[in-house]
């Protein structure tokens, strides 16, 4: 029993492939593109019809020994082709969605404008909330701008009160004032896709 691809991790695509074992669902990740080597991580859970008391027993040597790496990576393999067209449709999608990103930044004032620092303020929080390791490269490429430049207009953005400031790591809360102007960037004319 197999699914389908899943969702990048750390930007890196997978194919999970399931396999059960009596009371066990053994789920394999196998890495998008890998011709050779093992699944990158195994979860061994208890099957949702599985028998009770196999389950309270838990995991045995038996169960370990009938899981079969091989069958999955031929699997695996044969789904791989049906996983790069998903694949392909998220970086599409994905590159649609910072082109869309990239014009709605030109319809705002030019310049370090109140609006652009609360837009990249914003932008800059949802990476480092959804744990994005490195939300200032993400930061570029949505942008286009330079690394360098972006921490400027990040550190002008906590000097002007957009943005919070997290001694020595990332991250930061938008503060009340950025909300304000986000809120009144979404109600204004030709910001939409920001």
């Amino acid at each position: 029993m197999t699914q389908t691809s899943q969702p990048p991790q750390g930007g890196e695509h997978f194919v999970e492939t399931v396999q059960c074992i009596g009371a066990w669902r053994v789920v394999m990740l196998w890495p998008l593109g890998s011709a050779q080597g093992g699944p990158r991580s195994i979860t061994i859970e208890p099957d949702a019809e599985g028998g009770h008391q196999e389950i309270a027993r838990g995991i045995t040597t038996t169960v370990l020994r009938k899981v079969d790496i091989a069958a999955g990576a031929v699997e695996a393999a044969s789904l791989a082709p049906f996983a790069q067209l998903g694949r392909q449709a998220v970086e599409d999608l994905q590159r649609q969605k910072i082109e869309q990103f990239r014009q709605g930044l030109t319809t705002l004032p030019e310049g370090l404008s109140d609006e652009y620092l609360a837009v990249i303020s914003n932008l800059y929080v949802h990476f480092v909330d959804a744990g994005q390791r490195a939300p200032i490269a993400e930061l570029e490429v949505w942008t286009g701008g330079k690394q360098a430049t972006l921490k400027g207009h990040l550190r002008a953005a906590r000097q002007r009160g957009f943005l919070t400031k997290v001694e020595g790591k990332a991250g930061g809360q938008l503060t009340e004032k950025a909300t304000a102007v986000l809120r009144r960037i979404e109600h204004g004319a030709g910001a939409e896709e920001v």
